[in-house]
């Protein structure tokens, strides 16, 4: 016996699409979690150079995919290809670093010239250049 469907039960409700667009979004934040950046690895290490590009240390990385604290090391010493993406992960790491730096010295240097401006606003000088 085959059920026929209506057309308003292929209607979703307006909590349905409200819960499916954040879902949606919520996946679109983390897409980066869901990317597979080296296919030729095993899951395993995949994740561990998830965490290491998340900021944990070899030892915190390890610790969450269940393994020895060495492990990350042994990896990189006896797998040339895990070797070459922890490479790139450390490399995107210091990017990462010195992208924040300068960032950070350019902010501060917007907010002192701004604050010398409005100082020189506030207290203009009096003194006046003769001719």
């Amino acid at each position: 016996m085959e059920i026929l469907e209506t057309k308003e039960d292929r209607n979703l409700t307006r909590e349905q699409i409200q819960s499916a667009v954040m879902i949606i979004q919520a996946l679109h934040k983390r897409k980066d979690s869901f990317e597979i950046l080296y296919p030729e690895l095993s899951a395993e290490k995949q994740n561990a150079l998830y965490f290491i590009r998340k900021g944990n240390s070899y030892r915190e990385a390890a610790l969450k995919i269940e393994r020895n604290h060495t492990i990350i090391t042994q990896w990189s010493k006896n797998d040339p290809k895990f070797k070459q993406a922890l490479e790139e992960v450390k490399m995107e790491i210091q990017k990462s670093i010195r992208l924040k730096d300068i960032l950070l010295q350019a902010a501060y240097e917007e907010k002192t010239s701004t604050s010398q401006n409005d100082e020189e606003i506030e207290n203009p000088s009096l003194e006046i250049d003769p001719l």
